[in-house]
């Protein structure tokens, strides 16, 4: 085995979260449960970039294919995305790849922005369409580079938010890139931080949608690689503490802000012992969890689950948690709604699920959304708890 991203062979495993199913695939009948796949999970550490990733391949499509996420449901992702509007709201031709329902489509479209978005997955890709937000349904490719090129010419500024870890092939996703970005566009790259994620023992963000792991490190030696430059860097809080890298082409004195070197010194610590420490500590609140849900049965306590994110697979799967001690998981897409969650099979329902009202204690699996999810909830006499690590969430 060699590395996705610098086609080093020192790679080693490094952890194993067991057997794990497709995160974003919620079985909706006892037919679907009982031919549901899980697969073995382990994970790899490269010295080299220090990036990790998967070792299963499971083909691309094979995740896109009906897709339950929808990011405009989520109200702190659409202030996010807002934001980052706000701040190209001076380029001419903006291409958001992955652009889910239109999230980042939306605002620019009211600036009036002229913009594109490519998404592989077909009834999420229709859902923008049908808000008049253009968007092609494909994987990023020369086909539909050549789409979007007839549409708008090229792109000054192209934005991938959260789907580089998806990719199977970074080489040939940055190949099309160069063939469609303007000479002097930007590429703004927005990307879960394997930093943050040891950092924060949030290893229930692995699962199998995304194969790769990235450190800034790792993002700047692969495209070093096409002639590409990390420009700058910027610390996010989104999913989880991630990295917005703005990447342009190499030119004689292109300036690098000191944020890039910043943030490389900060990753030296990570190794193969400083990944396998982070694991060790993240297994112990795993097993801390179930504990405390074991409690809150033998208390006779009826404990629910808010949000079913891929991370919910993650958890519950790697922990042997199931509706024995979470009765069920209440989620805001109508997507998920009347399905069960991967793997352990969990009940997802709507939030006017009348099971909320049998209940005071709320695992927040979308813990990142706290204050919206409890803004939302009527009785605040209930008490949340983010999974891992096991702590009371205070109002």
């Amino acid at each position: 085995m060699y590395c996705r991203i610098c086609q080093s062979k020192n790679i080693n495993p490094i952890f194993n979260l067991g057997k794990q199913p497709l995160a974003n695939k919620y079985p909706k009948n006892e037919f679907e449960k009982k031919n549901e796949k899980l697969y073995n999970m382990d994970v790899f550490f490269c010295s080299s970039c220090t990036s990790c990733q998967l070792k299963v391949d499971i083909p691309r499509h094979v995740f896109f294919e009906d897709y339950y996420y929808l990011s405009s449901v989520n109200k702190e992702l659409k202030f996010h995305f807002e934001q980052l509007a706000n701040e190209i709201k001076n380029k001419n031709f903006v291409l958001d790849i992955g652009s889910n329902d239109g999230i980042l489509l939306s605002p620019l479209k009211k600036k009036k922005i002229k913009c594109i978005g490519i998404d592989p997955s077909e009834n999420v890709g229709e859902i923008a369409n049908s808000r008049g937000l253009k968007t092609i349904i494909s994987f990023f490719n020369e086909e539909a580079c050549n789409e979007v090129i007839k549409y708008g010419g090229k792109p000054d500024c192209i934005v991938a938010s959260s789907i580089f870890t998806h990719l199977e092939n970074l080489d040939e996703f940055i190949k099309d890139l160069k063939l469609i970005l303007s000479t002097d566009g930007v590429f703004i790259l927005e990307v879960e931080y394997l930093n943050s994620i040891l950092k924060n023992l949030q290893f229930e963000r692995f699962y199998f949608d995304r194969p790769n792991y990235f450190t800034l490190k790792s993002i700047k030696l692969l495209f070093e690689k096409h002639d590409l430059i990390v420009v700058d860097v910027k610390k996010l809080t989104t999913h989880g503490e991630s990295l917005r890298i703005y990447i342009k082409r190499n030119y004689k004195n292109i300036e690098v802000k000191n944020s890039v070197l910043e943030v490389l010194n900060e990753e030296k610590i990570i190794n193969q012992s400083y990944i396998y420490s982070k694991f060790s500590l993240f297994a112990i609140e795993i097993k801390k969890l179930k504990q405390e849900l074991q409690n809150f049965k033998n208390q006779n306590v009826n404990v629910i689950g808010y949000g079913a994110p891929a991370r919910l697979a993650t958890i519950t799967n790697f922990g042997k948690i199931d509706n024995t001690l979470i009765s069920i998981i209440i989620d805001d897409s109508e997507l998920k709604s009347n399905r069960f969650s991967p793997g352990m099979h969990i009940p997802i329902k709507k939030f006017d699920s009348k099971e909320i009202q049998n209940t005071s204690t709320i695992i927040l699996f979308a813990y990142e959304y706290f204050y919206s999810i409890r803004d939302k909830m009527a009785n605040n006499n209930f008490k949340y708890y983010k999974p891992i690590p096991f702590i009371e969430m205070v109002k």
